[in-house]
């Protein structure tokens, strides 16, 4: 966290940047009701951010947008997004980044609902890839991350989730390429149509 702490110290204070970090934590650090929509998460975001910061033209949006985009997260809700996008607002507001700089973060986060991108924004196709970046994992590290995302939704019954899963992941396998960059489709994008098709079949074997 520690840049984003600096970041907001710079365009607001030091005290402020901890009431935010505190903030977060309180969220992403519920590893009971999030096994994965965690720290994990954000820092397997963070790590490939740093790997590609040379790539962005604005990184300060990117940045924030990672820290913020999961911050509100029910697995049951269908606006997770547009709540992660306003409180992204109300922490940022509060600070001297311009406005367009936290209307570009609360649109990013938006866009992570569906994981399009209708824009020549280079840099919200970098952050939809880190995202998605799981999907194109080892196939072990896929298999947990499956499990983890069950347990996320562990109030949802059997077969429905099951059906309801399938829906999404072949909503996946249907796009001409799931990662938007070319280095993420060079790195990722075989793993990660092996690894879908995988679940999938998973999900049509009887339950145990």
């Amino acid at each position: 966290m520690e840049e984003l702490q600096s970041l907001i110290q710079s365009v607001s204070d030091a005290s402020y940047a901890e009431k935010l970090g505190a903030f977060l934590d309180k969220h992403y650090g519920d590893t009971q009701t999030r096994p994965y929509h965690n720290w994990e998460h954000i820092h397997q975001m963070m790590a490939l951010f740093r790997a590609h910061q040379s790539q962005l033209h604005d990184a300060d949006a990117v940045l924030l947008t990672i820290y913020f985009h999961d911050v509100i997260y029910q697995p049951l809700y269908t606006n997770n997004e547009l709540q992660s996008a306003e409180r992204a607002q109300e922490w940022l507001s509060k600070t001297d980044l311009p406005t367009e700089s936290i209307r570009k973060v609360y649109e990013y986060i938006l866009s992570t609902k569906t994981h399009a991108n209708h824009t020549e924004d280079q840099d919200l196709d970098y952050l939809l890839d880190f995202d998605l970046s799981i999907l194109g994992s080892e196939p072990d590290r896929y298999r947990l991350y499956s499990e983890q995302i069950r347990q996320e939704f562990h109030e949802v019954p059997e077969l429905m989730y099951r059906e309801g899963r399938k829906r999404i992941l072949g909503v996946f396998l249907a796009m001409p390429s799931i990662f938007k960059t070319e280095a993420f489709q060079h790195q990722y994008e075989q793993q990660a149509r092996s690894n879908i098709e995988w679940e999938i079949k998973a999900l049509d074997e009887p339950a145990n």
